[in-house]
C-alpha cells in the first residue's frame, strides 16, 4: 500500500505568526556596535583631515619656498587660494603668460570641500604666506564673504578622502602608482574637468534652497585673517578678492536682491579695511560651462581664465617675456 501524502499544516488566513521579540541585550549590543563604528568614523576623517592638513602645509611652503628664492628674476607671482573652484576654474601659468605676452607665475593652492578654517585654523597658510609673500595674493571670495558648509556629508566625505589617500599611499610604496609631484603641488587639472555638466539642470529647488540660506559674514568674524591680511598689504602684497562664477540660474540666487546690501557693505569694509580689491566675473555662464553645479569644465575654464589675465595685465606692472 503506498504511502500517503504528507499533510501540510497551513495557518488560517485570520491568523498571525507569533513576533519574536529581540531580548534587550542584543538591542544593546547593536546600539555598541553602533556607538563604536560612528566612533570609527569619526577617529578616520579627523586623522585624514589631519593628514591633509599636514600634506597642505608641506606642499604649500616647498612651493612658496621655491618661489620666493628665485624672486630676483624679474618674474611676477600670483597665488590663487581656495577650493577646487580654483583647482577646476584657474588655468596654469602658461596660459597666463601667452596671454599677457609677459613674465608672469601664477601658483595654485587649494583644498577640496572646505572653509576658510583650513588654511587658518588647521594649516597656517597665512603664516607661510606672511613668509614667502607673492606680488598678488587672490583669494577665493566664498571664503570670505559667505558662512556656509561645502558639504552636505562632511564626515562621509572626509572619510572617502581617507581611504581614497591611504589607497594611493599603499600604491606607491609597492610600486604600482608613481608620485605625480605637479599634483602633489597644485597644478594641473582634473580629469574629470573634461566633461560636460551631467547633472540635473532643471530640478534646482534644493540647490536653490540651499543657496536662500547662506550667510554673509559679518565685518568682525576672522580677526586673525585679517591680521594676516594686514601684514601682507604692508609686505607690498596686492591683495584679490575673486570671484568664481556659477551656472546663471544659481549666480542670480547667490546675488540676489535681498543679500545685496550686506554683501556691498562687506566688500566695502574689506576694500578701506585691508585694501582688499573685488574682481567680479559679469558674463553669465550655461551649465554647458561646468562639470557640474560648480566647477568649470574644459569649455569655461579658458573663458574665466582669460578674464582673469586680463585683470592682472591691467593691475600688475608686468616684466617683458
Amino acid at each position: 500500500m503506498p504511502n500517503p501524502l504528507p499533510v501540510k499544516k497551513t495557518v488560517p488566513a485570520n491568523r498571525q505568526m507569533p513576533r519574536v521579540t529581540p531580548p534587550l541585550w542584543v538591542w544593546g549590543l547593536t546600539g555598541v556596535g553602533a556607538l563604536i563604528g560612528f566612533g570609527l568614523l569619526y577617529i578616520m576623517a579627523n586623522r585624514s583631515e589631519k593628514q591633509l592638513s599636514q600634506q597642505l602645509a608641506t606642499d604649500a611652503e616647498t612651493v612658496l619656498r621655491r618661489e620666493w628664492a628665485m624672486r630676483s628674476d624679474s618674474v611676477t607671482r600670483v597665488v590663487v587660494l581656495g577650493t577646487s573652484l580654483v583647482e577646476y576654474g584657474v588655468a596654469d601659468t602658461g596660459f597666463f603668460e601667452n596671454r599677457c605676452g609677459k613674465r608672469i607665475r601664477v601658483i595654485k593652492l587649494y583644498r577640496e570641500s572646505v572653509t576658510i578654517n583650513a588654511f587658518t585654523e588647521e594649516a597656517p597658510i597665512f603664516k607661510i604666506l606672511e613668509r614667502y609673500p607673492p606680488d598678488i595674493l587672490c583669494l577665493e571670495e566664498n571664503l570670505l564673504v559667505f558662512r556656509l558648509p561645502y558639504s552636505l556629508n562632511p564626515m562621509l566625505e572626509a572619510v572617502n578622502r581617507h581611504l581614497v589617500l591611504q589607497i594611493k599611499a599603499v600604491k606607491t610604496q609597492l610600486g604600482w602608482r608613481a608620485a605625480d609631484p605637479k599634483r602633489g603641488l597644485f597644478q594641473g587639472f582634473p580629469r574629470e574637468q573634461h566633461a560636460l555638466n551631467q547633472m540635473d539642470t532643471i530640478n534646482l529647488a534644493t540647490t536653490l534652497a540651499e543657496i536662500k540660506k547662506r550667510e554673509v559674514r559679518t565685518q568682525t568674524e576672522l580677526p586673525a585673517l585679517y591680521n594676516s591680511l594686514q601684514r601682507l598689504h604692508q609686505l607690498g602684497t596686492h591683495l584679490v578678492l575673486l570671484h568664481f562664477p556659477r551656472p546663471a540660474i544659481l549666480e542670480a540666487a547667490i546675488y540676489s536682491k535681498s543679500r545685496a546690501p550686506q554683501l556691498r557693505d562687506l566688500m566695502n569694509y574689506y576694500h578701506q579695511r585691508y585694501q582688499l580689491d573685488y574682481w567680479q566675473f559679469n558674463r553669465p555662464m550655461p551649465f554647458r560651462y561646468f562639470a557640474d553645479q560648480a566647477h568649470l569644465n574644459h569649455i569655461g575654464n579658458p573663458i574665466y581664465s582669460a578674464w582673469l589675465a586680463d585683470k592682472i595685465c591691467q593691475t600688475a606692472a608686468l616684466p617683458p617675456r
